[in-house]
């Protein structure tokens, strides 16, 4: 019994150390906020321009909307239909399929 209780001691002992913060430089580092381009910073002074926002020559601030990136669909009809088609046969296969197999069961009165 005393054995047990010293192995689970250990392994106590051994488990402390995965709850507890990690030291090294890495995890004490400050995290910036992410931007999903580069396009906010001004080249020149590498400070945050916030876009959508402007100060005119009286120093009031414009604001406007920015329209969202508009995106191209790059497949014609013709390919989404082939798609679609495709599709349609393959779950017919697997039906096909599994209506074969589903009707051709023992029956389970049978044992």
């Amino acid at each position: 019994m005393t054995r047990l209780t010293a192995a689970a001691a250990i392994a106590l002992v051994g488990t402390a150390n995965a709850f507890t913060v990690p030291q090294n430089s890495l995890a004490t580092r400050s995290a910036s906020p992410l931007k999903m381009s580069d396009e906010d910073k001004s080249p020149a002074s590498g400070r945050f321009v916030e876009r959508g926002v402007s100060m005119d020559q009286d120093g009031k601030s414009n604001v406007w909307a920015i329209e969202p990136k508009m995106e191209i669909e790059n497949k014609s009809s013709e390919e989404k239909t082939g798609g679609a088609i495709a599709a349609i046969a393959g779950l017919g296969v697997f039906a096909a399929i599994a209506a074969g197999i589903l009707t051709n069961l023992p029956d389970p009165d049978q044992f």
